[in-house]
């Protein structure tokens, strides 16, 4: 059973997506039988730079998800230029990642501060026998309507970071948390550890 927390967006329409998402995320976590925690739009006190718009975790995977109001074609940064340099839609606009040149570096922030609000107040809380190795989380773009991107990931990133619309998140989603790392073990027992800082 997927477990659902939410506090408030800042626009309606991410409100609208959530609940599509949480309800579809919710019945594949039924339809496989394996429990999970979904937090929408996590505060976090210990330190408000940190803006997800999407916490799941489950047994053996962290996601930190950032949803996208685009569509259309989106062309992605060369490999050598990934990093920092600037996605297009098809028109020519530029795809910010909030206050970040691209959405790939706003994640890849946020991952930051996440693991280190998780090494100083979280790690040392876990259940017994539950583990989470914080360079194993896993980063998700949703674009909320559907999407056609030009260019590849790069292979060095393919396996930490993902990009997903409208159409094909939830089989996206169920390939990323149908894994087995033997750094990552989060049982049901502690959520709460999570629930409480976020």
């Amino acid at each position: 059973m997927l477990e659902i927390r939410k506090s408030s967006f800042a626009k309606s329409y991410e409100n609208i997506f959530f609940r599509e998402f949480a309800k579809n995320l919710s019945k594949l976590f039924n339809d496989l039988k394996i429990d999970g925690l979904l937090i929408g739009s996590p505060v976090c006190e210990i330190d408000e730079r940190l803006q997800i718009d999407a916490l799941l975790i489950t047994q053996n995977v962290v996601c930190i998800i950032d949803f996208k109001n685009y569509e259309g074609k989106i062309i992605l940064p060369d490999e050598k230029n990934f990093e920092l340099g600037l996605w297009r839609s098809f028109n020519g606009e530029h795809i910010k990642g909030g206050s970040y040149i691209n959405p790939y570096i706003q994640l890849k922030n946020q991952k930051a501060k996440f693991e280190n609000i998780f090494n100083n107040f979280i790690k040392s809380n876990l259940s017994s026998g539950d583990r989470l190795n914080p360079k194993h989380i896993v980063l998700i773009l949703c674009f909320q309507k559907e999407v056609v991107i030009d260019k590849e990931i790069p292979k060095s990133k393919e396996l930490s970071f993902f990009i997903v619309d409208k159409k094909n998140y939830i089989e996206k989603i169920r390939d990323i948390i149908d894994v087995k790392d033997k750094d990552v073990n989060i049982s049901k027992n502690s959520y709460s550890i999570f629930l409480k800082i976020f």
